[in-house]
């Protein structure tokens, strides 16, 4: 039995899914398909319009509806090639995932389309449901860019949910925004100071970017700790970021080490100074930067400890 690939879209109401779906549908792939199957689970203000002869489409008015003898039917009745999943917003994908698929229905991609313009707004109101529309996708499709999006601060708000996630920017006219913002710090400075409200953005590049800081010179704040296990020349300092609501914390870690031992207090706020160098830590895949000591110093904490990332 053949697989069929299934592409599934997040995303809340009117931030462009079905408008995306209608632009996948004039790809070459989807046009040489014997039947692709298209299953709206939103009915949205757009509607889908002029769809091709090859293209079956399927409204689910009910979260009850999408079932699995809904999809076995489908599969019964139309043996698709390709299958297109715009889910609704209100559905989480670890539900829809629950739903039992006809074992040759291949979840190959999630695509999370995001309004960028009323994403903040979003991340403010609905930080939980709004998280919930791109912790899984390989993609998250920031579309209705404009001269004034902060792209920096969009990237590091899904990278500190889903950092394997994959970003694209789209502008209004449709067409691909690829211009990055600078970045609020001085990357070429012989020291480059992180402040504190910059912290997220730059934890993020850190790691995406590690091959422009290595060897160069940081300094940044956090609360260090030193986990069991861990010899004595070495400790962690990171800031703690809110990702989703206040019971979903993660710690944004960084691993300082020096040449001697290093008495630090748990939990205390510390400026650090440190030389990046980069490493190949046993059993992973991607090197990560690791930061020498140069200078530890006892601080305050930041007016808001917590990192945000919009």
């Amino acid at each position: 039995m053949e697989t069929t690939p299934v592409f599934m879209f997040t995303g809340f109401v009117e931030s462009g899914k079905t408008t995306m779906i209608q632009r996948w549908l004039t790809q070459d792939f989807f046009r040489q398909q014997e039947k692709v199957v298209v299953i709206a689970c939103e009915d949205g203000f757009t509607e889908y319009e002029n769809l091709a002869d090859n293209v079956v489409l399927y409204m689910v008015e009910n979260k009850e509806d999408f079932n699995a003898d809904f999809l076995a039917g489908i599969e019964k009745k139309d043996a698709p090639t390709a299958i297109l999943l715009e889910n609704n917003c209100m559905v989480s994908v670890d539900e829809v995932l629950d739903v039992e698929w006809p074992e040759n229905w291949d979840l190959v991609q999630i695509s999370a389309i995001i309004d960028a313009s009323v994403f903040e707004q979003q991340m403010k109101n609905m930080r939980s449901i709004m998280t919930e529309q791109f912790r899984y996708a390989t993609v998250a499709v920031f579309n209705r860019c404009d001269e004034n999006t902060k792209k920096l601060q969009l990237r590091a708000s899904v990278k500190a949910v889903n950092p394997e996630a994959s970003l694209m920017f789209i502008r209004k006219d449709g067409t691909a925004d690829e211009e990055l913002d600078e970045l609020p710090f001085d990357i070429e400075a012989p020291v480059i100071n992180i402040d504190d409200i910059d912290f997220g953005l730059w934890f993020v590049d850190v790691f995406e970017n590690y091959q422009r800081y290595n060897r160069k010179t940081v300094r940044f704040k956090g609360i260090a700790a030193r986990p069991q296990g861990y010899p004595k020349n070495s400790f962690l300092v990171g800031r703690y970021a809110m990702t989703c609501c206040a019971d979903d914390m993660a710690y944004l870690k960084l691993l300082c080490v020096d040449k001697k031992d290093v008495r630090i207090t748990e939990g205390e706020w510390v400026t650090v100074t440190a030389e990046v160098q980069i490493c190949q830590p046993a059993g992973m895949e991607e090197p990560s930067p690791v930061f020498y000591l140069k200078n530890l110093e006892k601080a305050q904490a930041p007016e808001t400890e917590l990192v945000y990332f919009s």
